[in-house]
């Protein structure tokens, strides 16, 4: 039997080949609330704090009652909001925000007369900031006129303010053109997502409202282990976890292996068939020892229940071990239990 001579070809062609396709770009796009630093490499996946998605997957008795929350502290209200998806309370009568859309409210909160104000719609887009990372909402309630002292106006106010302007136009002063009124700003959402790796925090973050500049920007700081980057999870599909980096470091050492000692073989030894791959006396003398072995104790466990020829196959194998038995009453090799001390 000989070696095919496309096989050293073929080797090489594999371990030309193994490195450009791991290179090639033809990775899926990365899950929801997942990300990659481009500075660092590490792999960030913020999918087990989306209450949303855990309601989802487990049974209701094991996911939270309610979504996460902040404490408003001197601002006079309190936050609730979610990862990457939609709080798990049921919304209904949002400030400024359509019916169709209470269910991907991610933030809002709750004044004393129970009105509700979204401050973001749901997004699972993570961005870095050099090497901050962030979590946006945008599109919430409208954001207040504000007084003079930056507070919100009461509704009071802005209708006297409407009212004294019909009264200007009626004392015969002329109508002015209508001016385009500015597009309506909406109320957002800024989460910077800090590593911390307190044990306290193994399974909840924590949550602390920073402020807002003008009520219309609510800028909050959250801590968790998921914010602290790690190695791409290796049930990412396109990804290789650690098993996988290390199959593909032992399939190229293989490769390898086989190529160079097929050449070395071939070219310097001047071998020919199989004894071109590498080691051959090596895998050889191991596949006879295997063989060997295995008759052993095939007639170890058998005895002498096989007759004749078993013994004889028994004495061929003992003397290819190099064994000097004793001659039994039937003429073949006696197995080593049975030898005399």
């Amino acid at each position: 039997m000989h070696l095919p001579t496309s096989l050293l070809s073929l080797l090489s062609l594999l371990l030309l080949k193994l490195p450009s396709s791991l290179a090639a770009d033809n990775k899926p796009p990365p899950q929801p609330c997942t990300i990659l630093s481009p500075s660092t490499g590490s792999y960030y996946d913020l999918r087990p704090l989306d209450l949303s998605l855990q309601q989802q997957t487990f049974k209701s008795k094991d996911s939270r009652p309610d979504s996460w929350h902040a404490k408003g502290y001197d601002y006079p209200a309190n936050f609730t909001l979610n990862f990457c998806g939609p709080v798990i309370e049921s919304l209904e009568d949002v400030d400024g925000i359509p019916s169709s859309r209470w269910k991907n409210v991610s933030a809002f909160y709750k004044t004393e007369k129970e009105t509700i104000y979204s401050i973001g719609q749901s997004n699972s887009e993570l961005v870095f900031r050099g090497r901050k990372l962030v979590l946006n909402y945008t599109g919430g309630s409208p954001c207040p006129d504000l007084d003079e002292n930056g507070n919100p106006e009461t509704l009071h106010l802005r209708t006297r303010k409407i009212i004294d302007d019909d009264d200007d136009s009626d004392n015969g002063k002329p109508h002015s053109k209508p001016k385009s009124k500015p597009p309506q700003r909406t109320k957002t959402t800024l989460l910077s997502l800090l590593c911390d790796r307190d044990p306290t925090l193994s399974t909840h973050p924590s949550l602390s409202f920073l402020g807002t500049p003008d009520h219309c920007i609510y800028i909050f700081e959250a801590r968790s282990r998921y914010f602290c980057g790690g190695a791409t999870s290796s049930l990412e599909p396109g990804s290789l976890g650690p098993g996988g980096v290390f199959g593909v470091i032992v399939a190229i050492a293989l490769l390898a292996y086989l190529v160079g000692g097929c050449a070395y073989q071939r070219i310097v030894m001047r071998q020919r068939g199989w004894r071109q791959c590498p080691n051959y006396a090596v895998w050889m003398g191991l596949v006879g020892f295997v063989k060997v072995s295995c008759c052993v104790f095939f007639l170890v466990c058998c005895g002498r229940e096989g007759g004749g020829e078993m013994e004889r196959e028994g004495g061929v194998v003992a003397r290819r071990m190099g064994l000097r038995g004793r001659s039994g009453s039937g003429g073949g090799v006696r197995l080593p239990d049975h030898w005399d001390d």
